[in-house]
């Protein structure tokens, strides 16, 4: 790796980290900032497009239920793995293994795939496609809907 790559992929971590705080926040401001103007969050049930509907997204209540005992609930994300590739000094990828922890302990895992530019500014996420790859039975995902598969 280039001096440059080593600096570049250190701010794509703090962007990534930033994202993943922001989102487990409900800060919306603060999350819609980590994509491009343009940027996508491809989900399951479709695809959030450009970085004011991102904020939106992120202002509705959460898809995520509450408990039903009217107690805090919490997740929270904690990124682990990351494997950054560059194309050029402007455009990079990321693929970024995360756990989610709530009350219920370890909740689902999964990865998230980035498509990442650079604007002058500062690295931000063009695309993302968060996959998950486990759920718990007594995840907080469960709750409220049984048709929750892993």
């Amino acid at each position: 790796m280039t001096a440059a790559e080593v600096q570049a992929e250190a701010e794509i971590r703090q962007l990534l980290a930033r994202c993943t705080q922001a989102g487990d926040a409900r800060k919306a401001e603060a999350y819609a900032a980590c994509y491009a103007p343009d940027g996508i969050l491809a989900l399951d049930g479709g695809a959030v497009a450009g970085r004011e509907a991102i904020r939106d997204w992120m202002r509705a209540p959460s898809v995520i239920p509450p408990p039903a005992s009217g107690a805090p609930g919490f997740v929270s994300h904690h990124l682990t793995t990351c494997s950054v590739a560059f194309d050029g000094r402007e455009a990079a990828t990321a693929r970024t293994y995360w756990l989610v922890t709530s009350a219920a302990g370890l909740d689902h895992n999964g990865f998230y795939v980035d498509r990442l530019v650079h604007d002058g500014g500062g690295w931000l996420i063009a695309h993302r496609r968060p996959r998950t790859l486990w759920i718990s039975p007594a995840s907080v995902l469960r709750r409220g809907d049984p048709a929750v598969t892993p």
